[in-house]
């Protein structure tokens, strides 16, 4: 009977484990801009590596954990969201590699490295 609800833990285990948003992994962001004279500015700023947990995002050594990390849709576009309380952060999901926000004006890439 032990071996049975042993084995019914490891699967349940597995599961849960297989269970997130998706995006978790190792990121790099890019500034950029669809102003050709912005865009220069943006290329000026330091592209950082960004990891996303199942329910942290950490950056130079700092990590902010949140309640929750979920993928939102809304009027045929998927998004990120990064809620703690009452607030969220909501990042704009370009492709199974890329997060958004901003606008085309100035915005910042997040691109999967790993």
């Amino acid at each position: 009977m032990s071996r049975a609800l042993n084995g019914l833990l490891a699967v349940l285990v597995l599961i849960l484990a297989g269970c997130g948003h998706g995006y978790e992994g190792e990121y790099r962001s890019i500034a950029g801009s669809s102003n050709e004279f912005l865009d220069v500015f943006a290329g000026i700023v330091e592209s950082q590596v960004v990891e996303i947990g199942s329910d942290f995002i950490e950056s130079q050594g700092r990590r902010t954990e949140f309640e929750d990390i979920f993928v939102r849709e809304s009027g045929g576009e998927r998004y990120l969201v990064f809620k703690d309380g009452a607030s969220e952060d909501v990042w704009k999901i370009a492709d199974d590699d890329t997060l958004v926000q901003g606008n085309e004006l100035i915005n910042i890439k997040l691109v999967r490295v790993k």
